[in-house]
């Protein structure tokens, strides 16, 4: 586990996959996103309308609806530690 003091990065992505189920089908909104940030850093995600950019930040946030969302696999790390496997009240 990393943490923002041991030069690790501040923000890690691994292969994040968020999908929707929906009565059309599976809808792959996010398949197999990676980037990391250092503190300081800034990253612009650049795209078509429709690529993912809205759901990957709304996926690393945990603003993604579920149902019909759902966080299919990867790794969402800030200061070292995984978003997804935090629990909330």
């Amino acid at each position: 586990m990393n943490n923002s003091g041991d030069g690790g990065p501040l923000l890690e992505v691994k292969g994040l996959k968020t999908y929707f189920h929906t009565e059309e089908g599976l809808v792959r909104a996010v398949d197999d996103v990676s980037f990391s940030l250092e503190r300081g850093e800034v990253l612009g995600l650049v795209g078509e309308s429709g690529c993912g950019k809205s759901v990957t930040s709304y996926s690393i946030m945990q603003l993604v609806p579920i149902p019909p969302g759902r966080f299919e696999g990867g790794q969402i790390f800030f200061k070292g530690e995984n978003l997804l496997e935090l629990k909330y009240l």
